[in-house]
């Protein structure tokens, strides 16, 4: 008999899930895709389902001829169902990349644009539904009788891959990373069946920004997803584990206990991978929190025939840069052009980050992280937290205090921490309004994350919980050392008594490997005139940044001692600052949420009308001299701007100073691609005379609006 876990692994002992290859050289993809369902024994799963059938394709189609899961194949398998008596069968609509730059990207007008056209070839109608998340995932998907995932076989820019698992992104909000999007998805409402068309595959060294198709003739199925990546990867030759959100999901799920392949899993000839390099530099522009969305825009290869940038900036970037990303595969100098440019675009916001960390906290954007962590599978470790702390607090209870009534020590690594403060405020109206299970999210530097709760009581009142916490870098300038946030996943236990509530947690995982330990306990106590006393135990101990590891600092031991103190001493105090706020109801957190707007936004602008205005200078490098030539090395150019091209335009100019220039050369006179190349970059100021004038006073607002972000526009 068949039994499986909650997250849907198979137990051992129960048959094994199998994953099909179907692959043979110069078959019709209708023919592989029917091979892959019969292999996988698909049609025994459609003869158990009830309900409606829900097929999520890849439709990230940038370029209308590749990209995503081809509609035929999508149609093709309608067709099939509907010959097994299944005709209650529609298309879901949810692109896993933010294309919110691009017009035309509504969700009924993509698979238009691409090829779907709501009846198959056959005559079978369907529907195309719109499966974008709100707060959750779409009723629709979770509520379908069989969820079947239909992925491209495709390269991806900073994920080296995309297949099955990435094809799930789209359904959950975007709160956090994409891996944490799609393994919210795996947990909550994973796909009953799994497909990648590789009939015609997109591979190439710019992964996902620039497709390039190849004929691999395969088509992998399995019920599992991350066993059908598994096989998806091992053709493409890569590491399962090269993409984070398989990554996260093999490391939080894994693979069936049993399973088995079928099919030839040897790396596809003539296949090109993203470059480490080339990922690792395009990784880091995207983490970038105010220049990664918008930079999108400019890197994306885009049919300009279906889809139009919204931006006018963006698209005149997009008119130099994209052309760059399409020759990362024949030129080195564009390859390593484009991984300066990422690096230098997130060094340049990592930059603003810093500023913001130290100087303007409220320009931070706060995050909501989901949990990656199963909570429930801690059940006998949540009665034991309080036990494990016991110890430290005996440690450091006869310890005197310093001048700030804080005591700490080093323990095996880590400091052990305690401190106290009463605040002259009726204990009885401070539980009410400051919230013993949020004690967490009240302390100093809290930027986000998400809580759910296991357990609790008759009164509604969590008693167990798990948490993830996201707090901004300890001390603040650790972060110009290229320190990271910490972000830690806890379990917790809540104890309410009549005059004292108290919760304890302990750290299981640290998603970005930030603190080896965070453990604690917090209690909100009455004191003998009635008033409130906050106690604070913690022993944690955090990664340090790659520059502080350069020399051993516990050889320095005054100096040591002085960053940790000032350190705790600024935590507690901005502590029990946000406490008295909270009790008073003003805001405490730091940041805005992400759709809030912020001044930050202003400075990506500013650098999008700063690169526009280079763009088209380098366009007219013939009049820069050796700048100009160098500007065309290393754009990649055949042109030699110094002295023009063949039929270039012969031009006059008269005693008055002003420039002549003869007819332009006839329209059947075909312009190299480089020559097109050059134009795009003109179209900035093609039709406006006027242009230096406009962007002058475009740079002119935008620094205004960085140098004052409360003025008016």
């Amino acid at each position: 008999m068949t039994t499986q876990t909650r997250n849907g692994r198979k137990r051992e002992g129960a048959e094994p899930v199998l994953a099909c290859i179907a692959h043979r050289p110069g078959a019709p993809a209708p023919a592989l895709l029917e091979a892959a369902l019969e292999g996988c024994d698909f049609w025994s799963l459609v003869a158990r389902t009830t309900g409606p059938v829900l097929i999520k394709p890849d439709l990230d189609f940038h370029l209308t001829s590749s990209g995503g899961t081809e509609p035929r194949l999508v149609e093709h398998l309608i067709d099939l169902l509907h010959d097994h008596g299944v005709a209650d069968v529609a298309v879901g609509e949810a692109r896993n990349e933010p294309d919110g730059w691009l017009e035309d990207r509504p969700p009924m007008v993509v698979p238009e644009l691409v090829g779907y056209r709501f009846k198959t070839p056959r005559g079978r109608a369907y529907e195309v539904v719109d499966l974008r998340p709100g707060e959750g995932l779409h009723e629709r998907w979770v509520a379908a009788g069989l969820r079947i995932n239909f992925a491209k076989n495709r390269t991806h820019e900073d994920c080296y891959f995309a297949l099955c698992a990435h094809n799930l992104a789209g359904l959950a909000p975007r709160e956090g990373k994409v891996e944490d999007a799609c393994l919210r998805v795996l947990r909550e409402a994973p796909p009953h069946f799994n497909l990648i068309d590789a009939c015609i595959s997109a591979h190439g060294g710019a992964g996902h920004r620039c497709p390039k198709p190849i004929d691999t003739c395969t088509v992998i199925a399995s019920a599992d997803t991350l066993l059908a990546d598994w096989a998806g990867a091992a053709r493409m030759g890569l590491d399962p584990y090269a993409s984070p959100v398989n990554a996260a999901a093999l490391r939080a799920i894994g693979l069936p206990a049993a399973q088995r392949i079928d099919g030839d899993m040897s790396p596809y000839p003539l296949w090109r991978n993203v470059h480490p390099v080339m990922a690792r530099s395009a990784r880091l522009r995207n983490a970038s929190e105010g220049l990664g969305d918008q930079s999108a825009a400019w890197f994306q290869a885009v049919d300009r025939t279906a889809f139009t940038l919204r931006d006018f900036y963006s698209d005149r970037l997009n008119d130099f840069l994209a052309p760059l990303i399409a020759r990362v595969d024949e030129s080195p100098r564009s390859f390593w052009l484009v991984v300066a440019l990422n690096v230098l675009l997130a060094r340049m916001d990592r930059l603003v980050h810093a500023q913001n960390t130290l100087f303007a906290k409220e320009r931070l954007r706060r995050r909501r992280a989901p949990l990656l962590i199963d909570p429930r599978a801690f059940t006998k470790d949540y009665p034991r937290i309080a036990v494990a702390l016991e110890p430290y607090e005996q440690l450091i209870h006869h310890l005197p205090p310093n001048r700030d009534g804080i005591r700490w020590r080093h323990v095996d690594g880590a400091v052990v921490f305690a401190a106290e403060h009463e605040f002259p405020l009726p204990f009885t109206k401070f539980v009410q309004r400051v919230d013993i299970c949020r004690a967490i999210q009240y302390m100093n530097d809290y930027i986000g994350g998400s809580t759910s709760i296991v357990r609790a009581d008759a009164r509604g009142r969590p008693l167990w919980q798990a948490e993830r916490n996201l707090y901004l870098q300890q001390p603040n300038w650790t972060v110009l050392l290229g320190g990271d946030v910490i972000d830690v996943e806890k379990i917790q236990c809540l104890r309410y008594e009549r005059a004292r509530q108290s919760i304890w947690w302990r750290t299981v995982a640290s998603p970005n490997a930030s603190a080896r330990i965070d453990d604690g306990r917090v209690s909100f106590s009455r004191t003998t005139t009635g008033g409130t006393r906050v106690s604070i135990l913690a022993r944690q101990q955090f990664t340090l940044p790659l520059a502080f590891k350069a020399f051993d600092i516990d050889l320095a031991p005054h100096l040591r001692d002085a960053i940790i103190d000032a350190a705790y001493t600024r935590f507690f105090t901005g502590t029990m600052a946000n406490l008295q706020a909270a009790y008073e109801g003003r805001e405490h957190r730091i940041g805005h949420d992400a759709g809030e707007a912020s001044a930050r936004r202003a400075l990506p602008r500013f650098l999008a009308t700063a690169a526009a205005a280079l763009a088209e200078l380098l366009r007219q490098r013939q009049d820069l001299g050796g700048v100009g030539d160098l500007a065309a090395w290393a754009l990649g150019s055949k042109l030699t701007p110094a002295t023009g091209t063949a039929d270039q335009a012969a031009a006059l100019t008269d005693a008055a100073g002003f420039t002549h220039f003869t007819p332009a050369r006839a329209a059947s006179d075909q312009a190299t691609p480089d020559e097109h190349f050059i134009a795009g970059m003109a179209a900035l100021a093609r039709d406006a005379p006027d242009f230096l004038q406009g962007l002058a006073q475009a740079v002119h607002l935008d620094l205004d609006r960085v140098a004052n972000p409360g003025g008016a526009g």
